[in-house]
Parts: C-alpha cells; sequence; structure tokens
C-alpha cells in the first residue's frame, strides 16, 4: 500500500486473525504467552526485591539507549478497569495515566530490540497499523450490507496490501501480548492510535512532536473487516493517493503529504520493494523532514517500469521511492503509463543513460496537484538546507487528527482519572 510495507524480523509469522476465523489452537497459544509473560513478570519483581540494596546504582531498564535530549516521560501506572464494565469492543474509559503507561511500554519494547533493522521494522510498523486501520474508510460503502470502516481495530490479515503486519499484531508479537495483559480494557482501535502516538513522540527531534492532547478515544473494533485491503491505496501513483485520501477521506493535499511522511520511519521491502525512504536502517528510526528533503533534492531515476513493483532508485545504497511519494511534485502520470523513463534531475548524479535523456517535469502551477508540490516545499520549511521540523511536525499533528478520527462519532478527550467512574 502507499503507507508504508516495512521489513520483517519481529515476531514469528503467525496470523492473529481478526475476520471471525480465529481458531482454538490460536487462542490457546496467546493465552499460553500471556500466562508465561505474567510469571516472567513475577519472577523478575522477586528477583528484583532480593536485590534492593544495589537498586540505586542500575538505570532503568527503558532507559538503557535513551539518547540525550530525549526525556522519557515518568513511568504511570494505568487505571485498571474492571472487565465486565468494558461494552463489547469499545473502551469503558481512557484515563491519562493509561495514555502514558502505553507510551512508556512500547519505549520499553523499542529498547529491548538490539538491532537497527528490526527497531526501525517494529516502529514503523506500529504507525503502518493504525494507518491501514483508518484507510480503509469509504463513506459511500456505508450500507447494511456494508461498513465504511475507517479505525475499528481490525485489518485483512490475508490480503497482501497487509503484508508484514503480521509480525506486529499476531498471538506470539510483544504489541498483541502488552494488549492482552495489561490494556484489553480499552478497544484495540484506540490502543493502536495511541501506540503509533507514542512512537511517533519518542523517535521526532527532542520529542517535540507530542499528539496527547490532540488524541480522542471511543472507537469502537469490530471482528470481521472483509475487503477492507481492497480499499487500501496502491502504489501505482497520485491517483491512488487523491482518491483515498481527498475523495474518501475528505483530506486536503496538504493532510495528505503531511501523512506521507510517516515514510521515514521502517522499510519497504514487502510485496517486492527494496530498501528504505531515507538513508540507513538507523535514520529509518528518527521521525522527521527528512523524507521531503530526499524527494525534492536527491536525483531519483525509475526500475522495473512496468511491473507491480516499480521503484525509484538514487544508486546511492536502497535508498527507495514509490511511485506514489515521487508524484507529490513531479508530474510522471504520463511517463509511468507509457514506460517513459526520466529522472527527477538531469544531471552527472543521474546514473542511468536512459533516464537522463528526459527530466521529470514538475507540477505547473496550473496543475491540479500543484497543491501537493507547494505542501512539499511547505514541510521542507523553505528552500535552504536545515534541521527545522515544525513545519512538517504542525501539518502531520493536524492530518493524523483528521485521519484517527475519520467517521467516528461521539469520541472523547482523555479522562484525569477512571476512578469516578466506579464508585
Amino acid at each position: 500500500s502507499v503507507f508504508g510495507e516495512e521489513e520483517g524480523g519481529v515476531g514469528d509469522g503467525n496470523l492473529f486473525v481478526l475476520d471471525g476465523q480465529s481458531n482454538e489452537s490460536e487462542m490457546q497459544l496467546r493465552q499460553k504467552m500471556i500466562r508465561q509473560r505474567k510469571m516472567q513478570r513475577y519472577t523478575k519483581s522477586k528477583s528484583k526485591k532480593s536485590k534492593k540494596s544495589k537498586k540505586s546504582s542500575k538505570s532503568r531498564k527503558g532507559n538503557r539507549n535513551k539518547k540525550p535530549n530525549q526525556p522519557q516521560r515518568p513511568v504511570q501506572q494505568p487505571a485498571k478497569t474492571p472487565a465486565q464494565t468494558r461494552p463489547a469492543g469499545s473502551s469503558s474509559c481512557f484515563s491519562v495515566s493509561t495514555y502514558e503507561s502505553i507510551d512508556n511500554d512500547i519505549e520499553r519494547i523499542k529498547n529491548d530490540i538490539r538491532d537497527d533493522k528490526s527497531r526501525s521494522h517494529f516502529l514503523g510498523g506500529i504507525v503502518r497499523l493504525a494507518a491501514h486501520d483508518f484507510m480503509d474508510f469509504d463513506p459511500h460503502k456505508s450500507s447494511h450490507k456494508s461498513s465504511p470502516m475507517g479505525p475499528d481495530g481490525c485489518f485483512d490479515a490475508n490480503h497482501p496490501d497487509n503484508n508484514g503486519l503480521e509480525t506486529i499484531w499476531c498471538p506470539t508479537c510483544e504489541l498483541t501480548l502488552l494488549y492482552e495483559e495489561t490494556y484489553s480494557h480499552i478497544s484495540r482501535a484506540d490502543f493502536w492510535v495511541a501506540s503509533a502516538n507514542a512512537v511517533i513522540r519518542q523517535t521526532s527531534v527532542d520529542n517535540a512532536l507530542d499528539l496527547r492532547d490532540t488524541f480522542l478515544w471511543g472507537r469502537k473494533d469490530v471482528d470481521s473487516c472483509e475487503g477492507s485491503g481492497d480499499r487500501l491505496p496502491k502504489a501505482t501513483g497520485c491517483d491512488e493517493t487523491e482518491e483515498v485520501f481527498l475523495r474518501r477521506m475528505g483530506l486536503e493535499w496538504r493532510d495528505a503529504v503531511a501523512l506521507m511522511g510517516a515514510h521515514t520511519l521502517g522499510r519497504g521491502d514487502f510485496s517486492g520493494h527494496n530498501g528504505n525512504w531515507v538513508g540507513t536502517d538507523e535514520d529509518a528510526q528518527v521521525f522527521d523532514k527528512t523524507y521531503y528533503d530526499e524527494i525534492f533534492n536527491s536525483v531519483w531515476w525509475p526500475i522495473k517500469m512496468g511491473q507491480p513493483t516499480q521503484d525509484w532508485i538514487t544508486g546511492r545504497g536502497n535508498s527507495l521511492m514509490l511511485n506514489t511519494d515521487i508524484c507529490l511534485v513531479f508530474d510522471i502520470e504520463d511517463d509511468i503509463d507509457g514506460e517513459i523513463p526520466c529522472c527527477t534531475k538531469t544531471n552527472s548524479e543521474c546514473l542511468e543513460q536512459e533516464s537522463r535523456k528526459r527530466k521529470c517535469p514538475m507540477y505547473s502551477r496550473m496543475h491540479s496537484r500543484f497543491e501537493a508540490r507547494e505542501a512539499v516545499q511547505e514541510m521542507l520549511g523553505g528552500s535552504h538546507p536545515h534541521n527545522k521540523n515544525m513545519p512538517f511536525y504542525n501539518a502531520f499533528a493536524e492530518a493524523w487528527r483528521k485521519a484517527t478520527t475519520v467517521g467516528q462519532e461521539d469520541l472523547s478527550a482523555l479522562a484525569e482519572s477512571c476512578d469516578s467512574l466506579f464508585n
């Protein structure tokens, strides 16, 4: 799909089925894993108590890999909500302490992943999971026979456009176990968005993009979303981006361009693509404007034209872009359809001889997609190289709020406490 196809490396590939076809063995496996994890935590807790005198000389496990100027949120225990008070498929209450606890748990899991490739996949995969949950929204499909979908805690695990998500959400995946053990009193849909928010905060420069104040909860889960994968945007070009983000979800080009900036996290190796959007696997763990720098300032040319897995490359490492990335600035629709190669810049850095003969044209002011090109330049923050990320962060925060609440009603801001509901 358009919103990332990251490389695997976490989990065991078992599917966590959310289409009403779950079987007994998967449920037994999940319950067994939860019991084992609880026993491990109990054993660790006893061990820590016996070594209390040494506690002051050791830093908290979640801080081992913490970088300078990236303060971790204080640990808060989530408010426990009785399971019987939760309506089926919805959150009974979502407090500030629960939100903060999810953030800390995501950071703990992230810090326990030792290699950059797997960690970038984990981080990008969580954001992709939340995005694929809302990108299937189509208000025109609302009837007694079909659902408009949107964020509902469900994805079609068997659809090829969701390849890789089964290594993020599965019976033995850390994220699934975390939810089952600690946060099952809230809906999956709310949990996925809160987890993605945690990733975005932690990976943004100086933790500058904190989405807590705009987070709303109350999304309702469904157990079946057959056909949702067919609604996801394909990586063929901006006509797909336009159909999904603008026509169905009601967003503007500025919103769509900002959301595409999430490609800065993770990799693109599923569905036949190869590499990542920004530099190295280490770079792919930082949520910043580098994605736009790469589109606008690097030299790109197409490979595998006419094939479903067509990419754009620079000849530099494993860097890649998809048609849906390049078309935010360059008018390549006719070139792709006619399989006519071009280079985004026809200088010596364009290493493919045939592509160098023709420069990919940028959208003119009269083009209907000129707004997309302007938005990319806005995310860059100007024409000169710099490290200012706030134009991107501000635009992303607004677009993410719209996207994660699309089609939703009766959503609520975080509660200061859930205790009053049960007194």
